[in-house]
C-alpha cells in the first residue's frame, strides 16, 4: 500500500460510501412515485452537489495543518464564493 493511499484512506473510503449512497437515493427517486420518491430525488442532487464541496472542506484542513497556507487559502477562497453564491441565489428568489 503506498503512502498516499493510507494518507487518503479515510477520503476515499468517504466518496466511496457517497456514490453509493448517491447511487441508492437516484435509483430510488427514480422508481418511487409521488412525495418520497421526489425527496430521494431531492437527497441525491443534494449530495451530488455537497461531496465535492466536503472534499474541498477536507482538503483545505488538511493543507491548513500541514502549513500550506496558500493552497489553504485558495480551496477557502473557492468554498467562500460557493457560499456567496448560495446565498446570493436565496435571498433573491
Amino acid at each position: 500500500m503506498t503512502t498516499k493511499r493510507v494518507r487518503y484512506e479515510r477520503i476515499i473510503w468517504a466518496l466511496r460510501i457517497t456514490t453509493r449512497v448517491t447511487l441508492v437515493a437516484a435509483l430510488a427517486g427514480t422508481f418511487i412515485p409521488g412525495h418520497t420518491g421526489r425527496s430521494a430525488s431531492a437527497a441525491a442532487v443534494g449530495l451530488v452537489i455537497a461531496a465535492p464541496l466536503l472534499r474541498v472542506s477536507w482538503l483545505s484542513y488538511r493543507w491548513w495543518r500541514w502549513g500550506d497556507r496558500l493552497f489553504a487559502s485558495v480551496a477557502a477562497s473557492l468554498l467562500l464564493v460557493v457560499g456567496t453564491g448560495t446565498a446570493i441565489a436565496l435571498l433573491t428568489r
